[in-house]
C-alpha cells in the first residue's frame, strides 16, 4: 500500500498539540525529527482539500501566536521503506569545531581529537540537527572544562550531557520530566560509554532537588522560552559562584524576556549566538555567568 507522508515544519513546542489535530484528520502514525513533524495516512484516504485544511489551521495558530513560521511538504512512501527513508534523513552532524553526532548506522572518518557522539533517533528530541543543539555544542566547547560538575535541564536524548561527559566533566546530572526521554537517554549514555559519569533523573528541577543536592559549575538548558523563564530562578540558584549557564531553545523575539530575567538576577552575559533555521526562524543561545 502507498502512504502519504505529510512533513510539517513547526516549532518543537507545538508538535504534540498539533499531532492531536492531525489524528482528528485521520492521520494514523507519526514520527518526530529535529526539524519537523512527520504524519502518515494511506494514499487512498488522502485528498488535496486536506492540505488546504491543515494550512488554514496552521495560519490560525500563527495568528494566535502559538507558532512562528511554518512550512508543509507532502510525498508518497511505501511501508517497507519508511524506516529506510527515516534513517536516511538522520545523517551525521558536525557541530562546533570537533564534535560529530551520528546515528549508529553511519560511520565517519574521525580526526584524532574528534568527539564522536552516537545517538539513534527514538521518541525523544535531540539528534543534533536542530540549530539550538548545534549552538549549545559551540558554547560547550568554549565553557565546559575538565573536572566540572554539570547539570543538563531537559536532557531529552541526553545528547548535551553525553558531550559534556566526553569533554571531561567529572559528574553530569541530566533531568527530564518525560520518562520515555530518560529511558532513551540511558540507552544513549551506555552506547557512548559515559553511563558511569552521567546520572539521569525523571522529574522537574524542583522534584529532583532532594536527590541532586550539589551545586553546579555549568548548567545546560536547551528548552523552550516559557519553561526557561519558569525555572530561571531555580536554575541560577543551583550555580556555584562564577558558575555558567548555557541556554537555548528560544527565538529572537523572546530575547527581551530572557534579558529581563537575567538582569533581574544580576547575571552577566558572556556570549550570544544567533542562527537562522530553514524556516527562517532566528534561534538564540546565550552563555550567562553568575
Amino acid at each position: 500500500m502507498i502512504y502519504k507522508e505529510l512533513v510539517v515544519y513547526i516549532d518543537v513546542s507545538f508538535r504534540e498539540e498539533f499531532t492531536a489535530e492531525l489524528l482528528m484528520l485521520n492521520f494514523e502514525s507519526f514520527a518526530d525529527s529535529d526539524n519537523a513533524l512527520h504524519a502518515y495516512m494511506p494514499a487512498n484516504r488522502w485528498h488535496d482539500s486536506l492540505l488546504d485544511e491543515i494550512h488554514k489551521r496552521l495560519l490560525k495558530h500563527q495568528k494566535s501566536g502559538k507558532i512562528q513560521l511554518f512550512r508543509l511538504d507532502v510525498r508518497e512512501v511505501t511501508p517497507q521503506n519508511w524506516q529506510e527513508q527515516w534513517e536516511r534523513t538522520i545523517t551525521p552532524v558536525y557541530a562546533g569545531k570537533k564534535v560529530v553526532i551520528r546515528p549508529s548506522w553511519h560511520t565517519v572518518d574521525l580526526a584524532v581529537d574528534t568527539i564522536d557522539i552516537v545517538i539513534d533517533p527514538k521518541m525523544s528530541f535531540g539528534t543534533g540537527h536542530h540549530e539550538t543543539t548545534q549552538m549549545m555544542v559551540e558554547l560547550l566547547e568554549e565553557y565546559c572544562l575538565p573536572g566540572m560538575n554539570v547539570l543538563d535541564v531537559g536532557t531529552g536524548s541526553g545528547i548535551l550531557a553525553i558531550i559534556a561527559a566526553k569533554m571531561g566533566a567529572a559528574y553530569v546530572a541530566g533531568i527530564d520530566n518525560d520518562p520515555d526521554a530518560i529511558a532513551d537517554a540511558h540507552d544513549n549514555c551506555k552506547m557512548n560509554n559515559v553511563h558511569k559519569i552521567v546520572r539521569l533523573y525523571s522529574g522537574t528541577l524542583k522534584h529532583t532537588a532532594h536527590v541532586i543536592r550539589r551545586s553546579f559549575d555549568l548548567i545546560l538548558a536547551n528548552i523552550e522560552r516559557k519553561v526557561i523563564l519558569d525555572v530561571f530562578g531555580d536554575i541560577t540558584d543551583r550555580l556555584t559562584n562564577k558558575g555558567i549557564l548555557l541556554i537555548s531553545g528560544f527565538l529572537e523575539e523572546d530575547y527581551s524576556h530572557i534579558e529581563e530575567a537575567r538582569m533581574h538576577r544580576k547575571l552577566s552575559t558572556l556570549k550570544t549566538i544567533r542562527r537562522t533555521s530553514q524556516t527562517t526562524d532566528t534561534w538564540i543561545a546565550i552563555a550567562i555567568q553568575k
